[in-house]
């Protein structure tokens, strides 16, 4: 991947040599990436959107460790700029299927203002031409059952708006899914060390969470599917979604329109 060459003001947009969309941020650079989810029978879902970041001496960081280490007001805004990248990196590919985009939960949740995020997102999606009702917010089980009703409520304004909600990381937290429960939304990520434990033998919890997340009418999502066998499992036991290095590692889509 080739970089702009000239010093870029914070929140700057700029095209790598490729025509997609980057961002600079404090010196440091966000890229797209994009990894493929996958239906029981091998057809395509969509993709994940994940954030790539290079610090000011080109070395890449952790995007969670790197967004965890800002402020919060700098958080919300690299959180901005990565949604703004993907959704454009994305409508230049003309792939199909949905796409999945991981937020802080400050931005779910209503700002100072009084005004949401949402909207303006909603205006980007009509200008690049997709759907929002094919734009999935991802969100970690542990912001949900940890923050308060701003956040819920701001993922229900998302559901009316016509976005869809999954919950990441789904039965990392042991057995507290009340709030997730409530939430009923529309995709469940199974906990890739659920995965785990059930091929080492533990056979009971993966079923157990299953068939809650059927009860309260999601669709079920296994992630961090790395060997046949893995694959083979999950499709025994039912589930529908499938994502991991198996079936297709993350990376850049092509440039097929400029936006």
């Amino acid at each position: 991947m080739q970089l702009s060459p000239p010093p870029l003001a914070d929140g700057a947009l700029f095209r790598d040599a490729s025509g997609r969309y980057c961002a600079s941020l404090a010196g440091h650079r966000f890229f797209s990436v994009f990894q493929p989810i996958f239906y029981k029978g091998g057809s395509l879902f969509g993709y994940e959107a994940l954030l790539r970041v290079v610090d000011e001496g080109g070395e890449w960081q952790p995007p969670d460790r790197y967004l965890g280490g800002l402020p919060p007001e700098q958080a919300q805004l690299a959180d901005r700029l990565a949604r703004l990248i993907h959704v454009r990196n994305f409508a230049q590919s003309s792939q199909d299927g949905c796409l999945t985009l991981n937020l802080l939960a400050a931005t779910v949740q209503e700002d100072h203002s009084g005004r949401s995020h949402l909207p303006m997102l909603k205006t980007l999606l009509q200008t690049v031409e997709l759907d929002s009702g094919g734009v999935i917010f991802e969100i970690p089980e542990f912001e949900v059952e940890h923050h308060g009703a701003p956040l819920l409520d701001g993922l229900r304004h998302a559901s009316d708006m016509g976005f869809g909600l999954a919950v990441d990381d789904f039965g990392a937290l042991g057995s507290r899914h009340g709030k997730t429960s409530e939430l009923c939304p529309d995709i469940l990520k199974i906990d890739r060390s659920l995965l785990l434990d059930y091929m080492a033998g533990e056979t009971q919890r993966l079923p157990a969470l299953l068939e809650l997340g059927w009860q309260i009418g999601c669709r079920m999502l296994v992630e961090g599917v790395e060997t046949a066998e893995q694959l083979e499992a999950m499709r025994a036991l039912g589930v529908e979604l499938y994502q991991g290095f198996f079936l297709g590692r993350p990376g850049e889509l092509p440039v097929m329109r400029q936006l």
